[in-house]
């Protein structure tokens, strides 16, 4: 990673880079001068630590939450705030409303959480959920401890006391569910007529076998854990992106309506390539089909589970060349459809999903660090950013993940290392 000069006053969307500079040394002492609990040093280098195994195998849902009357509060209804702790030392996740990525550091009972960058989007429902969220990553910023007790995971301030308490978000999918893509063809309007869904739309469906469901619902990218067993089916609270679509029509009335049956799901029944959704009363509100040979999002050994490297990018002129050696650039991708890494200077998350080789990269939550060293490191890092935006698929071939733009012109290349090797 550069050298960071300055903490980042205000987080911001892609493509409004804006840093002030001013001394790393003043910044280290204004810092330093308030330290009065145990802290893990963090590092810059973007490599994979040694962490907690317990910390990293799951992706964490939140339950309760300290307010700003020092009260724990359960977490609102419809909405799910989530933390994944990555290997590589990136915490990621939802606020309920927003993405958010950070690094950390964690050793023994200790736990250092960085300043969080997260996305911007103003979200009117349920009501109170952006003041949640404002709670939620305030309240990471207090991490001092970190604790397991009964399946949760309870993080602690300097004081010792319990602000935040997660439970493990993965359930269970059967196998007949898990290892495809599931494509929407029919659904429930919501007046019990079912419809085909909107030409030149794609919406899917995919169950890990972690318990996690997540995919494209034609617009956002959507992520939910699920319970299936013996025909029936429990979805959980459902986290969304937050983009508008406007072509091809009626694209968005779609996406709410399936969102909405697919709250309602029941049970389910598979045959062969279909797979029929049922709400509670027996009614079909959803029909997929689907592909074997296809997948949403890629199994441990492919695009998940490694430490992928930045080794070249595209230039302006679409030549690729050395990415710096010294601005560490990082890249993991989480089995429940985060992306987070270390650009060089700043550290970025976002949401991914994969269909065949296509790979899709939502808006981009970072950090406002400006570094000074080594020479060009954020213009390195605007450039990876734009490319990044340019995501349209994707290859991996003999430890060597390649990002192409949707012309297949390769735009980033990696390399990768196993995580937690």
């Amino acid at each position: 990673m550069g050298e960071q000069s300055m903490l980042p006053r205000e987080y911001r969307r892609m493509q409004k880079i804006g840093p002030v500079a001013c001394t790393g040394m003043l910044v280290l002492a204004l810092v330093c001068a308030g330290c009065t609990h145990p802290s893990v040093p963090m590092r810059n280098d973007g490599a994979v630590r040694d962490m907690p195994a317990n910390l990293t195998a799951h992706t964490w849902v939140l339950e309760l939450y300290v307010a700003g009357d020092n009260q724990f509060k359960p977490v609102l209804n419809d909405t799910r705030i989530t933390a994944v702790f990555g290997a590589d030392g990136l915490l990621s996740g939802s606020g309920g409303c927003n993405i958010f990525a950070a690094r950390y550091d964690a050793g023994g009972e200790l736990l250092s959480i960085g300043p969080v960058a997260s996305a911007k989007t103003i979200c009117s429902e349920p009501r109170g959920v952006m003041n949640q969220e404002a709670a939620y990553l305030a309240a990471l910023d207090r991490i001092v401890f970190f604790e397991f007790s009964g399946g949760e995971l309870r993080l602690l301030d300097g004081d010792r006391r319990t602000v935040l308490v997660f439970s493990r978000g993965g359930l269970s999918a059967p196998t007949e569910l898990t290892g495809r893509t599931w494509r929407l063809t029919h659904f429930d309007t919501g007046m019990g007529k079912i419809l085909p869904a909107v030409a030149g739309t794609t919406v899917t469906a995919y169950f890990d076998h972690e318990g996690f469901l997540r995919g494209s619902a034609g617009c956002n990218a959507y992520a939910t854990t699920c319970d299936a067993a013996g025909g029936s089916l429990d979805i959980g609270v459902v986290d969304v992106t937050q983009t508008f679509c406007s072509r091809p029509s009626g694209i968005m009335q779609q996406e709410a309506t399936f969102l909405s049956m697919l709250k309602r799901a029941g049970t389910y029944e598979v045959d062969g390539n279909t797979l029929v959704v049922r709400n509670t009363a027996g009614d079909v509100i959803l029909v997929f089909e689907s592909d074997r040979s296809e997948a949403l999002l890629p199994l441990s050994g492919t695009l998940t589970g490694r430490g992928w490297h930045l080794r070249r990018l595209a230039d302006d002129t679409g030549e690729m060349v050395p990415a710096l050696p010294q601005g560490s650039v990082t890249a993991a991708f989480t089995r429940d459809g985060h992306l987070s890494g270390a650009a060089g200077c700043n550290w970025y998350g976002t949401y991914y999903r994969v269909e065949g080789e296509r790979l899709f990269v939502e808006e981009i939550a970072y950090t406002d660090f400006y570094c000074s060293t080594p020479e060009g490191i954020l213009e390195q890092e605007r450039q990876y950013f734009s490319l990044l935006d340019r995501t349209a698929s994707y290859e991996i071939r003999g430890g060597i993940l390649v990002i192409y733009d949707e012309h297949k012109t390769p735009l980033l290349e990696f390399s990768g290392d196993p995580l937690g090797a």
